[in-house]
């Protein structure tokens, strides 16, 4: 046999066969696994989860309100309010609402900068506050309505807030919809016509799809933000009962504070996870150009799911003073 033919066949010999795909999914997998069997466990212990943190947070708020009553005489329990009131924000975000879902969701299925995955949740967190603020204001002290009343028109917010998340979850799926098929038609030209220059003429679908805008981000801040803190709406309540509406205001400011503080850590952790998580199933998705879409897709419905739930929530798990 001649030396080239022997080295040509101690080559082929030598080559590594290819996995089957299957294997190459396996950290897919695995992914998909814990998502699937971490939202079902969520799901499955949901109302014990909800009662939990209601009854927690009502016993917080009543320590506040007592509180803000001894403030009036006693200025070294201002200091301990204000210092609770941080820690309710930070702790009460854990709990059911600000929106954690739907920022998680939205950076988990879309290429963002960490920079601006950490300014929404802060934005929406403040702008929560802002709100409660706004309301609390707006009713007693301008219009001089009951809490009644403002119970009726924060009714109207948290509806808004469930529509903006329904809305942006339609809107991630029709768009991704798009994409794909403008994704397929594209596949399809380039088989018929290619070009040897070297060059991008039209920007690629995968392209289209990961330009996330800021009317998206605007979109999403304010589907958080109109829902307004139930704990700052019941702090500024008590402070206008005590006269000492400015300390309602002051311990609103800080719960939202505390609020952008939990977010934050779960938004850096979601998007520092995705990259992870994108690392090591890079060779499992290589040859799959769609799993992108229909991760978005899948986020669309998970928002479109999670705003009829809100919707259907009403006010439950606000305190017994906003109840009619």
């Amino acid at each position: 046999m001649p030396s080239h033919q022997h080295t040509e066949h101690c080559k082929v010999n030598h080559q590594h066969p290819e996995k089957p795909r299957y294997l190459r999914l396996n950290p897919l997998y695995l992914v998909l696994m814990v998502m699937i069997a971490a939202g079902w466990i969520v799901w499955s212990h949901w109302p014990v989860i909800l009662m939990t943190s209601i009854h927690w947070q009502k016993n917080i708020i009543n320590q506040l309100s007592e509180l803000i009553y001894t403030a009036r005489h006693d200025p070294g329990s201002v200091r301990l309010l204000l210092e609770i009131s941080f820690l309710y924000g930070i702790f009460h975000s854990l709990g059911p609402g600000h929106g954690k879902v739907v920022v998680s969701t939205y950076l988990a299925t879309h290429q963002t900068k960490i920079r601006i995955g950490l300014v929404i949740p802060v934005v929406a967190a403040l702008i929560q506050a802002l709100v409660a603020i706004f309301l609390v204001t707006l009713f007693l002290y301008i219009f001089h309505t009951t809490m009644h009343q403002l119970n009726a028109t924060v009714q109207y917010f948290f509806h808004a807030s469930a529509s903006g998340v329904i809305l942006i979850g339609i809107y991630l799926v029709g768009r991704s919809v798009m994409t794909w098929r403008r994704q397929a038609h594209e596949h399809d030209h380039n088989h018929d016509h290619h070009c040897s220059c070297g060059h991008q003429h039209v920007v690629s679908a995968d392209a289209i799809n990961n330009a996330s805008s800021l009317k998206e981000y605007l979109a999403l801040i304010f589907s958080i933000g109109a829902r307004p803190c139930t704990g700052a709406l019941l702090v500024l309540f008590f402070a206008h009962l005590a006269n000492a509406y400015w300390l309602g205001v002051i311990s609103s400011i800080l719960m939202g504070a505390g609020t952008a503080l939990t977010t934050t850590c779960i938004a850096f952790f979601t998007v520092s996870g995705k990259k992870f998580i994108s690392f090591y199933t890079r060779d499992s998705l290589a040859d799959f150009r769609h799993t992108g879409l229909i991760l978005k897709i899948l986020a669309g419905i998970v928002l479109v799911l999670l705003g009829l739930i809100l919707l259907n929530q009403g006010t439950f798990g606000m305190s017994p003073v906003f109840g009619k």
